[in-house]
């Protein structure tokens, strides 16, 4: 499994403003909810449920918050770089710039955990990741997800 398999290119979005981490929350439920038809507040509580069972912040600047949504069919995964780094209580206690948010569909957990494996492995690489803050566009952004081997 590679990134470009889980993303499609309408489901990047390069430099998102937003001051804090419920408000990318918000924006991150809005997207879904657009891409999926489900219900903005009903993804919001999945991935608000989801925080408060710890920060899903990585480490790195890396953030994935994500959950199971028993009205999907199909899992979603988005990509997002911040224009500003915002607190995210991640790990290692610095701020996140680079969001993915994976919902996946409630009877497929195996799957899920896959999903977090593969973006988790691309995110541990700080070439990778430097590479993804200067990447200039979103198209651009889709373009080196395709670059990236797992």
């Amino acid at each position: 499994m590679e990134l470009v398999d889980l993303i499609e290119p309408r489901d990047v979005l390069v430099d998102c403003a937003v001051a804090s981490k419920a408000e990318l929350l918000r924006v991150l439920a809005g997207m879904a909810s657009e891409r999926t038809g489900v219900d903005s507040n009903a993804i919001l509580g999945l991935l608000v449920n989801r925080e408060r069972l710890g920060s899903t912040g990585m480490g790195n600047g890396v953030a994935i918050p994500h959950a199971n949504a028993p009205e999907l069919m199909t899992p979603l995964v988005l990509l997002v770089r911040l224009t500003h780094p915002i607190d995210f209580e991640a790990i290692d206690d610095m701020p996140v710039d680079i969001v993915f948010m994976a919902l996946s569909p409630a009877q497929r957990g195996a799957s899920h955990l896959n999903i977090l494996a593969c973006i988790a492995r691309s995110a541990r690489s700080e070439p990778w990741l430097n590479a993804v803050r200067q990447t200039p566009s979103s198209a651009a952004l889709h373009k080196l997800l395709a670059g990236t081997t797992n």
